[in-house]
């Protein structure tokens, strides 16, 4: 058996090192960020009253859904109405939100009406509030879907929809904006045969009452601002350092990690990583709420994108980035002017 030379062993070892330190990865995670609200409210809008301006249903059409057992339209509008209430007393962003006990919409033609400047007033005066919430409209449904799958097998979709529309009002009856019109909907996905109603009616009013539930949660970022959950990516590879950075951010030491990549930026003369770790810059800036920084930073790795590969998936996953960036950035002057903090933090 022949053994080779040490000298022909060599560079084949150096070549193994250099391919594993370069190999870089493209790893998720996930960052709370705060989205400014539909309507700002001046600051000296401190209470809020609900309205419900819907139109009553039809006494026979509830009683044959209380026949079946299923939740009634009133029933779930009750379970919206009182979630919508109970979301935005939790934020603490007013300092109260009252339903206002009676319905205001008694037309018997199913009409939507908005309310007229004099009843807002009115009713703002009896509640002491400073603007008025109207809910004129409130629909909510559920259907059943059967899928043919293979192997001659049926999968049922159990699914619920709910529309609302909304006016906003000051207490002298002037309206914020135009309506606001919300869609939402919510399916269950199960094998078990769903097509007896009578047999699902527990999942159903379940489903409905949810879909209320997560509607009214939805309503209440057009309100207050609201907190999101969003996935982003950050690059790393096996090198000590971008390991050392990468155990930072698994801590939340957002800052100290970025410490990292900013040194590697400096000396790193290869344009593929330093927009990797451009990106991951502006990563952390964006996890600190340093949107300007964010941004700067990923406009550097931006520019450092080649023209002839600009459909690569670097390419793609930086101007994706940039995108988000620069939609947040546009609406920090909206959130800073709702939560009441400078823009010169």
């Amino acid at each position: 058996m022949k053994y080779l030379p040490m000298k022909y062993i060599v560079y084949p070892i150096s070549l193994i090192i250099i391919l594993l330190t370069s190999c870089n990865s493209t790893n998720l995670v996930t960052i709370d960020i705060r989205r400014p609200a539909t309507i700002t409210f001046p600051p000296e809008i401190v209470n809020i009253v609900v309205v419900d301006n819907t139109t009553k249903e039809d006494e026979e059409k509830e009683s044959k859904e209380d026949e079946k057992g299923l939740l009634s339209i009133d029933s779930t509008k009750t379970i919206f109405l009182k979630s919508l209430r109970q979301y935005m007393s939790e934020e603490n962003y007013f300092n109260k939100v009252e339903i206002y006990p009676y319905q205001t919409n008694h037309n018997q033609d199913k009409r939507v009406i908005a309310l007229s400047d004099r009843k807002v007033e009115a009713i703002c005066i009896e509640k002491d509030a400073d603007a008025l919430i109207s809910l004129d409209m409130f629909t909510i449904s559920a259907q059943l879907e059967t899928e043919n799958t293979a192997y001659f097998s049926n999968y049922t979709i159990l699914g619920a929809k709910l529309g609302t529309l909304v006016r906003v009002f000051s207490k002298d009856g002037t309206e914020y904006r135009e309506p606001i019109v919300q869609l939402d909907s919510l399916y269950r996905e199960e094998s078990s045969d769903w097509t007896k109603v009578r047999k699902n009616i527990p999942e159903i009013n379940n489903l409905l009452a949810e879909i209320s539930t997560v509607g009214a949660d939805r309503l209440t970022g057009k309100f207050i601002p609201s907190w999101s959950t969003q996935d982003r990516w950050y690059y790393s590879n096996s090198s000590s350092r971008m390991k050392e950075a990468a155990n930072f951010l698994k801590k939340s030491q957002w800052k100290e990690a970025s410490t990292i990549w900013k040194t590697l930026f400096d000396k790193e003369n290869n344009s593929q990583q330093k927009i990797r770790l451009a990106s991951n810059i502006a990563l952390a800036q964006e996890y600190m709420d340093n949107i300007d920084a964010a941004l700067e930073w990923i406009n550097k790795a931006y520019e450092l994108l080649p023209q002839k590969s600009k459909n690569s998936d670097l390419a793609l996953q930086v101007v994706a980035y940039r995108k988000v960036i620069e939609k947040r950035h546009a609406t920090m002057p909206t959130l800073y002017k709702q939560l009441g903090i400078s823009e010169e933090k």
